[in-house]
Parts: C-alpha cells; sequence; structure tokens
C-alpha cells in the first residue's frame, strides 16, 4: 500500500497551526474590541478595497487592524495547506523516503533497518477524528531528543504503516508473527495510576507551597483565613486537575514483550504506546519520591537508543511498585540488568563540600529576621538542621557499585535515583574534584550514556581514586556497543 506517494492526513494543517490559530484569535478579539472594525466590516468588499487603498498608498499601519490579522491567518493557512499537498512519503525497496516537493525542496531517504522504534498515539483531537500519530526514530544519538519523523494518518492505516516498516525492517521475522506472541508481563488499574501521581508529589514542592503561603497568615500584615479561601480554592483545583490528568495518562497501562521487543501502553485522553528491541536499552533508572520511600515502592524508566521527542520524555517501564517486583520486573525483561553487589557508601569526606552550603543557606535565611524576627529565627534554626541532616544524608544515601558487567550508582535525601548502567554504555567517563579533596585523593565521578547526544553528565558521590580507576578499566575492557 505505501510503495506508491502517500500524503498525511490534512488535520495535520489544524495540528501544526493550531497555536498559531489561537494567537491570532486573540489578536484578532483584541483588535476588535479596541473598536478600530466592526466584525460586519470585514465581509464588505467596501472594507477590502479601502484596506487595498492604503496598502498601495505605502499606509503599512493598516496591518495592525484586524485586516492585518485575517491576513497574516490567510497567509499561514495557505501556506500550510500547500505544505501539505505537495509532502509525500512511500517506502520503496526497503527505503522510507519523505519528500518536500516545495520551493524549498527537501528529500529524506530512511533505511528501514536504521529505524529504532515506529510508534504509535493518539491525543484527544485525533481520537474524535479518528486519526493517529506515526512516530518513527532512528538508531542515532544525535537526534534521540527529538522524534525524528512524524506522519498523521487515519488509525487503521497508521497501524498498518507501522506494522509494514517493523516488517520491513525484520523481513525473517514478520511483525504479525511477533505481535502474536506477546505476553503481558503487567497491567496497571485506575487506582494504580491514582496512587503512582499522589506518591509521585516532589517534596520540594511540599515545601516550597508552605514556604510561600505560611508567611500569609503570619506578623502585622497577615492576611485573613476568609480572604485567603478565594486563592486556596483556586490553587486546590489547579492541583486535583494536574492529579486528574495525570492519572488519565497512565490509566490502562499495560506491559508486554515478547523474546526480543517490549511494549508499553498507557493513556485515555492521550495513547502513548512504545515498541522498542531489549538490546537497545542503554540504561535503567530506579525513581523513588520521598512518600513512595516511605511505603516501599519504586517505579522504573529506561533510556533507549534513538528513542526521544522534544518533551524530554523517557519510556517507563512499570508505574509504582514494590521494590522487590521492580527487580523482578528487571530480571525476566532485562537480565544483563539485574544487580546483586552491597553498594560501596561516599566517603565520609563528602561532608565537607556540604557543611559549607549547609552554613551558607543558614545565613541567608537568617536576613529573614530583620523582616520577621519571630518567623525568621525558626526559619534560621530549621535550616540550620535541616543542612546538617542533610549533609549527613546525602553521604550516606550516594552509593555506587561494580557488577560483571554493569555499573550502579544511586543519590538522592529525599527523591532517590538510582541509575544501572553497562560498562559497554558509558562514555565520557571523568574525574571531578577540587584542591582540597584532592589531597585526599578523593573526587566525583562522572559520566554519561551513550543514548542521546544531549544528555547531562552524571555525577556520584565522592570517592577514592581507586575506584575511578576500576570502573575505568572496566569501560576500556568492555565490549564494542555501537552496533546496538
Amino acid at each position: 500500500m505505501f510503495d506508491t506517494p502517500h500524503r498525511n492526513h490534512p488535520s495535520i494543517i489544524a495540528e501544526r497551526i493550531g497555536s498559531y490559530f489561537v494567537l491570532i484569535l486573540f489578536l484578532f478579539y483584541n483588535t476588535l474590541t479596541a473598536g478600530s472594525n466592526d466584525l460586519t466590516d470585514l465581509v464588505k468588499l467596501s472594507y477590502w478595497q479601502m484596506v487595498a487603498k492604503q496598502l498601495t498608498a505605502g499606509n503599512f499601519s493598516v496591518l495592525l487592524s484586524a485586516a492585518g490579522v485575517v491576513i497574516v491567518l490567510v497567509f499561514v493557512l495557505g501556506f500550510s495547506v500547500l505544505r501539505w499537498s505537495r509532502t509525500y512519503f512511500h517506502i520503496t525497496d526497503g527505503i522510507l523516503f519523505s519528500e518536500r516537493r516545495t520551493l524549498m525542496r527537501k528529500l529524506s531517504k530512511l533505511p528501514v533497518n536504521s529505524i529504532t522504534t515506529v510508534n504509535v498515539e493518539q491525543n484527544i483531537f485525533e481520537k474524535l477524528i479518528g486519526t493517529a500519530k506515526v512516530k518513527i526514530d532512528i538508531n542515532s544519538a544525535v537526534t534521540a531528543n527529538k522524534t525524528d519523523f512524524i506522519f498523521i494518518l487515519k488509525k487503521e492505516e497508521a497501524l498498518l504503516l507501522k506494522e509494514t516498516l517493523l516488517a520491513a525492517r525484520n523481513e525473517n521475522e514478520p511483525t504479525r508473527q511477533a505481535e502474536s506472541e506477546k505476553t503481558l508481563i503487567a497491567a496497571f488499574s485506575t487506582a494504580d495510576a491514582v496512587r503512582h501521581k499522589l506518591l509521585s508529589v516532589p517534596f520540594v514542592e511540599i515545601i516550597m507551597t508552605a514556604v510561600v503561603l505560611i508567611p500569609m497568615f503570619f506578623g502585622a500584615n497577615a492576611v485573613d483565613i476568609q480572604e485567603a479561601l478565594p486563592l486556596l480554592g483556586i490553587s486546590l483545583l489547579l492541583y486535583i486537575g494536574s492529579l486528574i490528568l495525570g492519572v488519565l495518562n497512565y490509566s490502562k497501562f499495560r506491559l508486554e514483550a515478547d523474546e526480543k521487543r517490549i511494549y508499553i501502553s498507557h493513556g485515555m485522553l492521550q495513547t502513548h504506546a512504545y515498541a522498542f528491541e531489549k538490546k537497545r536499552v542503554k540504561a535503567v533508572f530506579f525513581k523513588q519520591s520521598l512518600l513512595a520511600r516511605l511505603f516501599g515502592l519504586c517505579s522504573v524508566e529506561l533510556a533507549v537508543v534513538g528513542l526521544g521527542n522534544e518533551k524530554n520524555e523517557s519510556p517507563r517501564l512499570c508505574l509504582l511498585v514494590p521494590k522487590q517486583r521492580a527487580e523482578s520486573l528487571i530480571c525476566t525483561l532485562l537480565p544483563d540488568f539485574a544487580a546483586a553487589k552491597e553498594p560501596l557508601v561516599s566517603e565520609k569526606a563528602a561532608l565537607i563540600p556540604s557543611l559549607f552550603f549547609a552554613v551558607a543557606a543558614t545565613a541567608i535565611s537568617s536576613l529573614l529576621m530583620a523582616f520577621y524576627p519571630l518567623y525568621g529565627a525558626i526559619v534560621t534554626a530549621v535550616v540550620f538542621a535541616a543542612g546538617i541532616l542533610a549533609s549527613v544524608l546525602s553521604q550516606r544515601t550516594r552509593t555506587v557499585s561494580m557488577e560483571d558487567s554493569l555499573f550502579c550508582c544511586a543519590a538522592g535525601i529525599l527523591n532517590k535515583s538510582a541509575v544501572r548502567i553497562r560498562y559497554c554504555d558509558m562514555q565520557e567517563v571523568r574525574f571531578y574534584t577540587n584542591p582540597v579533596m584532592k589531597k585526599g585523593t578523593i573526587g566525583r565521578i562522572g559520566f554519561s550514556i551513550l543514548a542521546a547526544r544531549n544528555i547531562a553528565v552524571r555525577k556520584t558521590g565522592w570517592f577514592d581514586l581507586s575506584v575511578f580507576k576500576e570502573l575505568v578499566t572496566n569501560v576500556a575492557d568492555a565490549p564494542d556497543a555501537s552496533d546496538l
């Protein structure tokens, strides 16, 4: 079916100019309410003749009126329609061609064997009109933070395009056969989604909210609680709305797998579906908020080479589950990332920089006492105590361990994050130190993951130089993973 040139569904025009259209409507409304033109004037021939005369006379200020807004809208819409009508794609001899035949011609050729993932998604608008978005990612770290190709088709055609691309990439293993052998690994209910959102609230947000709201009810300028009810009500509604959207986003969460691939789908209003080969997984992240840690729960995210988008989202292997179950999922699906060794705790010298920042934070918070003596004194004491406690906990919670083929590191006082990465997938391993810590041959290990060009360098706690040397040796001796 796709061996001849195909266009995207016309709805791609609305999706591309949607944000511009809202902006234009806003400007259009402001122009009309300013009284420069009546809405009925825009449908009169005499009005547009007057606009043409003004432009011919060189009076371009007329473009600032409602007429200018309409002209911009027509231009944007016309350009979008032209671009849609002159953009085609097709698959020939194992190559995906995407061509734009406008004045600025563009032809992209993508061998299907370089495709990492083909995912189908639907937002609310697409569900209403029966279309779906096909997202194609290639095996490249350079473009891992964005989707490489996006096509919008009728849902049936979108699924068929996905099936055609995967079948062409794996000629010896047709997609239909692979999909029939999928096994359901885990399914999460709406109640699980609610628990995940409630327990995933960052503790820092709770603290910042308290710091902002509490001073409003103390001191000479204290706000009456009756006057603050509207603000508190709006804040509560926004939080509830965010919670509901989050729950809908993770509803119908299903984790499936076959011999070579992992399939993840979730979402009620906007459907997300990921399918990728297990060998493309470069790192595993265990995430825990403070509330999740109190209940012994964690979620798992994956770093997959070539799989990324403009929202910096990573495929989530599961919602919050007991740690034993998370480990069981890793052992079942990704046994190469199973860890067993006891972690090594950061050096006690790590307390030095942490205590320095604690003292600095205490000094800054003490400035509040000049404006709110009682409240400022309480905050200063709390900051000092919290700083000391945080210094100790930071040193105790930063750990590393080295398995036979795996490097593991963890950090986080409130929200804990642990990453597991194979030696063959590590790059730019460095040793960071300072004049004080250097005397004790102590520093921090920094590394990045071979999955995306713009992934920030991750740093461990403070460890002896011997740990860094052992890690460098393991990375140097690891097999080449560039073909994955």
